[in-house]
């Protein structure tokens, strides 16, 4: 009987089926559902997010929501997805070895899927990977690409929706929903089985016949059974679900980033305006974002269980966010503007990349790698050492601030030798974290590893940073560096940190740190350097003109 429900439920595999948008259809309440993934159990919605995110860059495509994709390749009976162009491509050299259009960036699963010299390039992937040996950037790129074609293909067959709940309780292994036409393959009543089979049905065939009231009446149903008939009490609480469905589509790091952006454009107004109005505006904007963005700190910790810190996504935000919280506590110490109003462009820059970029700042909630399993180390060491990136992050902001003042006007002294003081302190509280979290991180090397210092090149990295800043401190403590020289070493001294938090894991991706290693981006951050650079030495020509018509105050602090 099992086998010949589920035989009905392929009936619509010989009607049509587009990937056209569905209008009235209630797919917000099937992403309400739970589906183990990647060692997770999460909303379906989470899973449909992510799988869109990493096959199109995109959350939504040609204004279908992530749900309604992930529903269409399921029953994908006319093949017609098959066809459409949907797997992002950016490499270039990896689009003209496989044949393709350099120029486009989308390609179909079809395209790909029988491409011959993907399975060359494959080929060589995998010899390398079985001798140990590093993969080149294009490998790793067919590499991704496959990844795409496998994950797509899995939904085609559904053997990836492991949607059936284990009874034995939620750490169990769920079932997929290939299962029901498994002899055998659902610990459930015949009863129960076909009850689900016939709903499945309804749902198939609302689907392809577009037809919005079967579907939104049979799909409460479908829930029901999933998460009361089947599950026998091991199903997560709908308000666990619903918590992450809410932080999926509030989306509160996008919400901070544009909260920081007219804080931003508000305190600009003060500094060129001199209202006072618009600084307390512009400060408590700021305020609001910094909350915004706790917000999403604290909901994705209670979606994870652990800080929010164990991928570079999840670093970038945790930067952003310490990079303003530092700046509002120097602004209480010294109450000049400017320093938040440069923290804000910082994090907005992250912001913005991180909730643009998910192929290579992947937002994804997975399980911790076995080595980040100790929450008392993973919060003690990696949040200190990251929020240090936050306070570097501020002093090269001020750097930045500094450098600007050397470009356009470059002899008012006494703005220098005041920001040049502020950057100073964001540095001195850098060093201290970053300091104490590379001590911390020994001590957690000789609990995970056996040793305390192995000259791991993260560890190697962090401990290059930290020399930088200790020479930069030293340098203007003794007055070797006044103002120039101590903006241009401040700047540049962020390049260790760039190289320590991004280079390690994403250009050397060697070492015992393999759980953060990851690939793309790198054009961003060479073109980052390039203008830095250039800016120094645009700052570098105008203070030297300055120095040689000017009287150049070289006090090392203004005298407060």
């Amino acid at each position: 009987m099992k086998r010949l429900l589920y035989f009905i439920c392929l009936l619509p595999l010989f009607a049509y089926s587009s990937p056209e948008e569905r209008s009235g259809f209630d797919f917000r309440g099937l992403g309400e559902i739970a589906i183990q993934h990647r060692g997770r159990i999460k909303p379906l919605d989470t899973f449909a997010i992510e799988s869109l995110q990493f096959i199109t860059g995109k959350r939504e495509w040609k204004n279908k929501g992530a749900v309604e994709c992930l529903v269409g390749w399921l029953f994908n009976f006319d093949r017609e997805w098959e066809n459409e162009e949907i797997i992002r491509i950016t490499h270039r050299p990896l689009k003209k070895d496989l044949g393709l259009n350099a120029d486009s960036t989308y390609f179909s699963f079809n395209q790909l899927a029988n491409n011959e010299g993907m399975r060359k390039i494959l080929k060589e992937a995998s010899t390398k990977s079985r001798n140990k040996e590093r993969l080149s950037d294009l490998e790793k790129k067919a590499v991704t690409v496959e990844n795409q074609l496998e994950l797509l293909g899995e939904v085609f067959t559904g053997q990836i929706l492991s949607i059936f709940p284990n009874p034995e309780g939620l750490s169990s292994n769920w079932f997929p929903i290939t299962a029901l036409n498994t002899q055998g393959g659902l610990p459930y009543a015949s009863d129960v089985t076909e009850r689900f089979a016939i709903t499945l049905k309804v749902l198939v065939e609302a689907f392809v016949n577009k037809n919005a009231q079967a579907w939104n009446e049979a799909l409460p149903k479908f829930v029901t059974m999933l998460s009361k008939d089947m599950a026998n009490g091991a199903y997560p609480k709908a308000s666990v679900l619903s918590r992450e469905i809410h932080y999926n589509h509030l989306r509160p790091f996008r919400l901070a980033w544009g909260i920081y952006t007219l804080g931003f454009a508000l305190l600009m107004f003060f500094i060129v305006g001199k209202k006072k109005l618009f600084q307390t505006l512009g400060l408590s904007t700021v305020l609001l974002g910094l909350i915004t963005h706790t917000y999403g700190f604290i909901v994705r910790c209670l979606i994870s269980g652990r800080p929010p810190v164990t991928n570079m996504y999840e670093s970038v935000i945790w930067v952003t966010w310490g990079c303003v919280l530092f700046s509002l506590l120097v602004w209480i110490a010294y109450r000049n503007a400017v320093i938040p109003t440069a923290a804000a462009v910082f994090s907005i820059i992250g912001l913005v990349l991180a909730d643009n970029i998910p192929l290579v700042l992947d937002p994804s909630i997975n399980p911790l790698e076995p080595v980040l399993r100790s929450n008392y180390w993973l919060t003690i060491h990696v949040l200190t050492i990251t929020l240090s990136y936050a306070a570097f992050a501020l002093s090269l902001c001020l750097g930045n601030v500094v450098m600007g003042f050397y470009v356009f006007k470059p002899t008012h002294t006494a703005h220098i030798q005041n920001y040049s003081l502020y950057m100073y302190r964001a540095m001195q509280i850098g060093v201290v974290l970053l300091a104490a979290g590379t001590i911390l991180g020994g001590v957690w090397a000789d609990y995970s590893w056996g040793r305390f210092w192995g000259w791991d090149p993260k560890e190697v990295w962090a401990l290059i940073a930290l020399l930088f800043y200790l020479a930069v401190l030293h340098g203007r403590f003794t007055g070797w560096l006044k103002g120039f020289g101590f903006a241009t070493t401040t700047i540049v001294s962020f390049l260790g940190v760039l190289m320590a938090w991004y280079g390690v894991n994403f250009v050397l991706g060697v070492g015992l740190h393999s759980y953060g290693f990851g690939s793309g981006g790198m054009g961003w951050v060479s073109t980052y350097v390039a203008l830095q650079l250039g800016f120094i030495m645009i700052g570098y020509r105008s203070y030297k003109r300055a120095k040689a018509s000017h009287h150049l105050d070289t006090t090392i602090f203004p005298k407060t």
